[in-house]
């Protein structure tokens, strides 16, 4: 694990840890996206600022995005996606879905990089894979990623595109240190993600590896209440790596 020579301020992260687990027990999600139950991890009300949908032959993909701007910064946005294959043509959803998460970028996606504080992966082969990564950003480029270059069918540039458009028309800021929260799911031909990013500095004046750590946990936690939505069985849930591994 990556050290940040920074100080950590409890109260705050504890706020919205409470905050977090508070909506949880209560059901008090933003919205539901293919049966995942998707919160904020801020305690905000997020805003719909658009998506970008479409078909490949009869079959229908969605970006959508959800954005909380505070003082004229990014705070929290949400990224989801899904592809949805009906159950058809399973050989050839998997090879698209793995031709995105894995073989797109090295760096990137299901794959684990140097960037990457915290990646664990479950693949049970052509029927199913479930991935998780923690990282810190740092510049605005960061905040279109992941780059999957160039994949047949779906144009994945059109996610910088229109977050580029959208923060640039509106003048919002983004800041220095981010954190990215990754997670993706595929199961039977149908590929899901959803990608969490939050401005650092709402949770820690700095940071350290202590309380990085603690962040990556509620990260975790965040993954695996996906999973229970899912219904996913042991076989098909992330293995919890403990620090460094």
């Amino acid at each position: 694990m990556k050290l940040h020579k920074v100080k950590y301020i409890g109260t705050i992260f504890l706020f919205f840890l409470f905050f977090f687990n508070t909506a949880i027990a209560n059901e008090d999600y933003l919205f539901k996206f293919h049966n995942l139950k998707v919160y904020s991890i801020t305690g905000n009300k997020l805003n719909n600022i658009g998506s970008s949908s479409g078909r490949v032959e009869e079959y229908p993909y969605s970006f959508e995005y959800h954005l909380k701007v505070k003082n004229g910064s990014v705070s929290e946005l949400i990224e989801t996606f899904y592809f949805e294959n009906y159950g058809d043509y399973m050989s050839r959803f998997n090879d698209f879905a793995r031709s995105v998460v894995y073989r797109s970028n090295p760096k990137n996606g299901c794959n684990n990089s140097i960037n990457k504080i915290y990646h664990v992966a479950v693949d049970n082969g052509p029927i199913h894979f479930n991935c998780f990564s923690f990282k810190i950003i740092s510049n605005e480029e960061d905040i279109y990623g992941p780059n999957f270059n160039k994949v047949q069918h779906i144009n994945m540039h059109q996610r910088k595109k229109f977050l580029n458009k959208y923060i640039k028309k509106n003048q919002i800021i983004v800041p220095n240190q981010m954190f990215r929260i990754e997670s993706y799911f595929y199961k039977s031909g149908k590929l899901i993600w959803i990608f969490y990013t939050l401005d650092a500095n709402l949770f820690y004046d700095e940071l350290n590896e202590e309380n990085i750590q603690k962040f990556v946990n509620t990260s975790i936690q965040v993954h695996q209440n996906f999973e229970k939505n899912l219904k996913y069985k042991n076989h098909m849930k992330i293995s919890i790596l403990s620090p460094g591994s």
